[in-house]
């Protein structure tokens, strides 16, 4: 299912049929599903920025929910919700704890507190989801990705890193997180599809990883000794603080920086794939080796590379 004008060029290469639909039109939905077997729902907006809270739970959490009600309607046996690890949530930071656990499916979620529309609309569809499938719709699986690495539409992801590396400073930060190769999700999602079991939720991450021994890894991989400094906390709060004023002052409408999104420095994002490896059979390459074929441009088996 694409929007009308979406780029096809590389689904014509496998000579799938296509429809056209938006995820807001009902009509259009039920049009969409009619003999189809199973959906796989990979659609969303994805943005951290604060504003546009109507767009964000139309598509995210509304699309979801409409799509799936016509799976339902047509009498579709199986529905794949392709989430995201930030609506399972994150680990509060206990700086005298060196390595948290990480986190697994069962995890309770904790960031209702934090006015990110992405997260917060992402968690929604699934909350809802699951009332809709306990009422005898399509069996529903969830999988959640975390931070996936894929090609930029540029093709030249060496040539943007060395840029960013050359002259920039960056933060030093040590938090936690997590990435995983697309190349290593887009089966994973395949296996939920045939062997996910219903109303579970399966958590697709690579390997944790600290954002400053990302950055220095990124860095040694390019030949360059990174630029990092420390930024105090309050610092980053004052300015966030700084930035809302300003754009209603300006009649900006974009919210890139904010409060809440700086108070996710108070959460590690680290994962436990364990259950998708186990059930999914979810095997997911080192993170070297996605560094390096993203690094050097050489990242095939994509829409971009195929």
């Amino acid at each position: 299912m694409v929007r009308d004008g979406s780029n096809t060029t590389y689904i014509d290469s496998f000579g799938l049929e296509k429809r056209v639909a938006d995820l807001r039109n009902e009509q259009q939905l039920a049009k969409a599903v009619v003999g189809v077997d199973v959906v796989i729902h990979t659609a969303a907006y994805v943005n951290f920025r604060q504003d546009r809270m109507t767009q964000f739970t139309g598509i995210n959490t509304f699309g979801a929910i409409n799509l799936y009600r016509a799976a339902a309607a047509a009498g579709l046996k199986r529905f794949v919700q392709v989430s995201s690890v930030a609506a399972v949530g994150g680990i509060p930071r206990d700086r005298k704890q060196a390595k948290p656990a990480p986190m697994t499916e069962s995890f309770s979620f904790n960031l209702d507190h934090l006015n990110i529309p992405y997260i917060l609309t992402k968690h929604a569809a699934e909350v809802e989801l699951r009332k809709l499938s306990e009422q005898g719709g399509p069996e529903l699986v969830i999988v959640n990705p975390s931070i996936v690495v894929a090609p930029s539409r540029s093709g030249d992801d060496l040539g943007k890193a060395e840029q960013r590396f050359r002259h920039a400073i960056l933060p030093r930060l040590d938090n936690l997180l997590n990435l995983v190769d697309i190349r290593d999700v887009a089966p994973a999602i395949l296996s939920a599809l045939e062997h996910g079991r219903g109303g579970e939720r399966y958590i697709l991450a690579g390997e944790n990883i600290s954002a400053e021994d990302l950055v220095r890894r990124v860095a040694a991989m390019l030949g360059f000794k990174p630029h990092m400094v420390r930024i105090p906390r309050p610092l980053l709060n004052r300015s966030a603080q700084m930035a809302v004023v300003w754009n209603r002052l300006t009649g900006r409408r974009k919210q890139s920086f904010y409060p809440d999104l700086v108070r996710m420095l108070d959460y590690d994002w680290a994962w436990d794939n364990s259950k998708a490896r186990s059930e999914l059979g979810f095997a997911p390459r080192p993170l070297d080796k996605t560094l390096t074929d993203i690094l050097s441009n050489s990242f095939d088996g994509t829409w971009m590379r195929p």
